[in-house]
């Protein structure tokens, strides 16, 4: 490769080549995060509706490794602080994804809370007075 043309040429394939790879990379981190943001914000809500349902009031948060979800012996006002699970050696893709359910079912706690009206439990006998 002693030829410069050919050496300019094959540092241009490379470079094309390089900035493809890194976009495509971003590009499927991107849609991942959108994807795990929206999964993990189902799996939350449900979590805190079927919490709330029950008459459990609590946060969740994390604090470092902890292997299943236990109360924290702290309290936010009306609710219960509960640690969950979390294991931060599996990396970024396990932390981002916590925090988003985390983020989510606080979020969706609080708001049932100040407006209880809207989640009312539906019971056979509410209904069957209504008929």
């Amino acid at each position: 490769m002693n030829n410069p043309r050919t050496l300019k040429i094959v540092i241009a394939l490379l470079t094309v080549a390089l900035v493809f790879s890194i976009g495509w990379a971003v590009w499927r981190n991107f849609w991942w995060e959108q994807e795990t943001y929206g999964l993990a914000g189902e799996v939350a809500v449900r979590q805190a509706m079927e919490d709330f349902r029950h008459g459990r009031l609590r946060l969740l948060a994390l604090h470092g490794e902890n292997e299943s979800l236990r109360y924290s012996g702290s309290n936010d006002g009306p609710f219960e602080i509960w640690i969950c699970q979390f294991y931060p050696s599996l990396g970024y893709a396990h932390r981002f994804s916590t925090e988003q359910q985390v983020k989510f079912y606080n979020g969706k706690m609080r708001y049932m809370h100040e407006h209880p009206e809207k989640f009312a439990a539906t019971t056979n006998a509410r209904s069957q007075k209504a008929r």
